[in-house]
């Protein structure tokens, strides 16, 4: 034999469900109300996940390369990236393996413009890579690497921006 496979749970009515719910909410707020003003004490962060504090961001850059993760505008990192012929870049890399461009996997031939990144030296054709910058990514699509070199100044990249506050 065996246990029948059903649940055994209370079953609550949506409308009840709903109402306790804004209880609950209600009594929050009240909560946070009180303690923002310094009449209560604050809830505890077990007591609630809303009070609970943010788990902390594992991919956030350590404190030396925050300076050059200043956002900068697609025409700065253009500039600064110039387009070479891939054979040119060849000579200069002296390597005989086929490469082939991670944005449309298409082979890099000698005749193809193509711009080789800051700091991690992945080759894009001029065209994709321009195209995945316009799209505000600041970072190699192989590899993550930032796209300008660290040591960049980033007052200068902050100052060439079109923003203004």
């Amino acid at each position: 034999m065996g246990f029948p496979s059903v649940c055994y749970c209370v079953i609550l009515p949506q409308p009840l469900v709903l109402v306790l719910q804004l209880l609950d909410f209600l009594r929050h707020a009240v909560l946070l109300c009180l303690s923002s003003l310094g009449l209560a004490a604050p809830p505890a962060a077990d007591d609630h996940p809303a009070y609970a504090a943010p788990p902390p961001d594992l991919w956030a850059l350590p404190p030396s390369l925050q300076a050059a993760a200043v956002a900068a505008p697609p025409a700065a990192i253009k500039a600064r990236l110039p387009a070479v012929r891939y054979s040119d870049l060849l000579r200069t890399r002296r390597a005989a393996t086929p490469a082939v461009c991670a944005v449309c996997l298409g082979a890099l031939e000698a005749r193809h413009r193509v711009r080789e990144l800051g700091n991690c030296a992945h080759a894009f054709h001029k065209a994709c890579i321009d195209k995945w910058v316009d799209k505000g990514q600041d970072t190699c699509p192989l590899c993550r690497a930032l796209l300008l070199p660290a040591d960049a100044d980033a007052a200068t990249l902050a100052s060439s921006s079109s923003f203004s506050f």
